[in-house]
């Protein structure tokens, strides 16, 4: 009888693994441009979405292994009567292969920032999970994490994300048939937009940028602690051929590029700071121009790790 019930509890357990959340997210918010008579009414905010993205499953995968960790900074810039001002900066990490299986061996995956997010918030909302209905509270939030697992399924196979990429294009759409501001579809090419990410993310043209991704974190960044030179060989082979591809293949500016190199420039310069090929240093300028003051930094030994 006591082996029957060990039995039941293990297929218990194993079934709660299986299909556990993806996500668990640490939630911060700084209200300090709204009066203090606002800030009660949202006192409660903190709480109420680490509630609904710590205990909600964002797709009907088999989730094995940890959550993602995902940091959630929002800034309030203005708010009353439930209408709200903020900006939001989301960024998810990604455990990294070491010897020790040591836990707090993280890199960024995404790094994504909301400028001008626009909501409707009530002390102590119940928030609840509908990708079908548009709400401008939860849909942000959602678009976000189907983002953060897309991305996170990327660097552990190859496509990987493809259905949670989809998923946040179709919360465009709907964002967009709203005519709610920042889920526009109509935007030029290169433009820093919702829709341009997700158009990229499924776009098969860039199928081969995501994949040369996947290697960056599954040859190079999974290798490092392991042998750190052949881990950097690696990882310059893959910016010159993220190099070749922008050159050959590429007729626009690319948001998926600018989404990359924002997360991971700064770990970029650490990890190849003085290191002696300079037509590394070259590449990551031509594909990443907005930081090549950090990557000449980087190049004659200045940065600081």
């Amino acid at each position: 009888m006591t082996k029957i019930i060990l039995i039941i509890v293990l297929l218990i357990l194993n079934k709660s693994l299986l299909y556990s959340q993806e996500i668990k997210a640490t939630v911060t918010v700084n209200t300090e441009l709204l009066s203090y008579e606002v800030r009660q009414y949202v006192s409660t905010l903190k709480d109420d979405l680490e509630r609904y993205i710590n205990n909600q499953k964002f797709t009907d995968l088999e989730w094995e292994g940890n959550p993602i960790p995902v940091d959630i900074n929002i800034y309030f810039t203005s708010g009353r009567n439930n209408l709200y001002t903020a900006k939001m900066v989301i960024v998810a990490r990604r455990f990294l292969d070491n010897p020790s299986n040591d836990l707090n061996t993280t890199i960024p995956t995404l790094m994504i920032t909301e400028t001008n997010w626009k909501f409707e918030y009530s002390y102590g909302a119940n928030l609840s999970f509908n990708p079908t209905r548009f709400d401008r509270f939860t849909s942000v939030i959602d678009f976000y994490m189907f983002l953060v697992i897309g991305f996170d399924l990327d660097s552990y196979e190859e496509i990987g994300g493809q259905i949670l990429f989809e998923k946040a294009k179709n919360l465009v759409q709907l964002g967009a048939t709203h005519q709610i501001e920042g889920f526009e579809t109509f935007v030029e090419p290169g433009t820093y937009s919702k829709y341009n990410i997700v158009r990229e993310l499924t776009d098969p043209r860039y199928y081969p940028l995501r994949k040369l991704f996947f290697s960056f974190y599954v040859d190079g960044m999974d290798k490092l602690h392991f042998n750190r030179v052949e881990s950097l060989k690696k990882i310059e082979q893959i910016v010159e051929e993220m190099a070749n591809f922008k050159q050959n293949k590429m007729v626009e500016s690319s948001i998926l590029l600018q989404l990359f190199f924002d997360t991971h420039s700064q770990n970029l310069a650490v990890l190849f700071n003085n290191y002696p090929s300079k037509q590394l240093f070259q590449n990551l300028m031509y594909l990443d121009p907005g930081h090549s003051m950090l990557y000449r930094d980087s190049m004659d030994g200045k940065i600081n790790n």
